[in-house]
């Protein structure tokens, strides 16, 4: 779930797609995001900086962010 819904604030379909990329983490990392915290420890923890998930994700984009190919990843590193 999106933080402002954990927080029961309004939503939109922004939130959807909060939630839609914590489930693209999921399936790239193949573990379950925040599990070592409880749901209250979640909600402060969420929407406040750079989390596990978007710092993942991050490092994703920059592995095939370049304009130039001979700098990009290969599938076997």
């Amino acid at each position: 779930m999106a933080p402002e819904v954990l927080r029961d604030e309004p939503s939109n379909e922004k939130s959807d797609v909060y939630s839609f990329g914590v489930i693209l983490w999921e399936l790239m990392t193949l573990q379950q995001p925040w599990c070592n915290l409880n749901p209250a420890q979640v909600t402060s923890l969420c929407g406040s900086g750079i989390d596990e998930a978007t710092q993942a994700l991050m490092e994703i984009i920059k592995c095939i962010d370049n304009k130039f190919s001979a700098h990009r990843q290969t599938t076997y590193t």
